[in-house]
């Protein structure tokens, strides 16, 4: 049993303790945030904006969950966030803070792009890091999907054309970036149905977290993205989610089952096309997904195919091809 004395002794170093707690609590996430830290990055992050935790609670309304709560991504839960007559969209770290924050919020400053979901600006206080993003009104390719009724062959190959020009700036970058996580959730459209890849970048704030890849490995460095690229076509195109197809001959048996039977192309996908430019995003589709994987096609042959079939549609728009009235010859060389 503790005697009177003891339990006095505990009572009057109790809030010591405590506060001492606290202090050294306040101490590491002044570290953790590059601030004070011989270890941490004493660069700037250039090109953005450093907003206080009082800024982003303000343009959140405190983080509310029932009206501001966008999602909950890899990084954490996401919001939409109103800055002077600007709407974002705010992640807020949810594990743990990253030591290297504003390294990797540096690099991310670095590799903007127009078909990249640009990085505004940034926090990094009271052991908060979040990351503020321009926001993207009509959300994920993968949504956007399933709710319009409006997505014509064309419109779905500009958003593919967009997509991969994000994917070739990053794998020309030097030294080259790969995404390693592109899906049609990540593909982001604007109001005018502009896409921009998201999350691209991010993987050094994500390291100690379980990636698990949407994709086979197959390959290395660009052919996984370009595997990915190949599914999400596929699914633009369908509008169904593949699934993992782990060989030539998977891909055939899935694509060629939904030709008998007439159900390859989306339902919901109105207006009208030319077969030739269905034959070739097929064959450019199949080629991304195609193994060996150093046989898959680079991002920037890709984004020359892509075009080209877009010209094609251009030109011929005037012309009525009746959607689904042709089947089409699939070959692989």
């Amino acid at each position: 049993m503790l005697t009177y004395n003891t339990m006095m002794v505990i009572y009057k170093a109790a809030p010591i303790a405590i506060i001492a707690i606290l202090i050294a609590l306040f101490w590491i996430s002044r570290m953790l945030c590059g601030k004070n830290s011989q270890t941490s990055s004493t660069v700037t992050p250039q090109r953005l904006i450093e907003f206080s935790m009082e800024e982003l609670r303000q343009a959140t309304n405190n983080f509310d969950l029932d009206n501001n709560h966008l999602g909950f991504g890899c990084y954490g839960l996401v919001y939409t966030g109103l800055i002077g007559d600007r709407i974002v969209a705010i992640k807020r770290e949810w594990l743990h803070l990253q030591p290297r924050f504003l390294d990797e919020v540096s690099y991310m400053s670095k590799i903007q792009h127009e078909n990249l979901v640009n990085l505004i600006g940034y926090c990094c206080e009271e052991g908060n890091q979040l990351l503020v993003f321009e926001y993207m009104v009509k959300g994920n390719v993968r949504d956007y999907l399933g709710d319009s009724s409006d997505f014509t062959f064309k419109k779905r190959i500009s958003v593919a054309l967009d997509a991969a020009k994000g994917l070739l700036h990053l794998h020309n970058l030097d030294p080259p970036v790969q995404h390693k996580r592109f899906r049609t959730g990540k593909v982001l459209l604007d109001a005018d149905l502009n896409a921009k890849v998201s999350d691209a970048g991010m993987l050094g704030l994500l390291q100690d977290r379980d990636l698990r890849l949407l994709n086979p490995r197959g390959g290395l460095e660009e052919t996984i993205d370009v595997y990915s690229f190949g599914l999400f076509l596929l699914e633009l195109i369908t509008g169904e989610k593949p699934g993992l197809l782990q060989s030539t001959f998977e891909i055939m048996q899935w694509i060629l089952l939904r030709r008998s039977t007439n159900t390859l192309l989306d339902d919901n996908m109105p207006g009208t096309f030319t077969n030739q430019s269905l034959e070739a995003y097929m064959k450019i589709t199949i080629e991304c997904l195609t193994y060996p994987a150093i046989d898959r096609p680079k991002m920037d042959m890709v984004v020359t195919e892509l075009e080209t079939i877009y010209q094609n549609e251009v030109i011929n728009e005037e012309h009525e091809v009746a959607l689904g009235s042709e089947l089409f010859n699939i070959t692989i060389q």
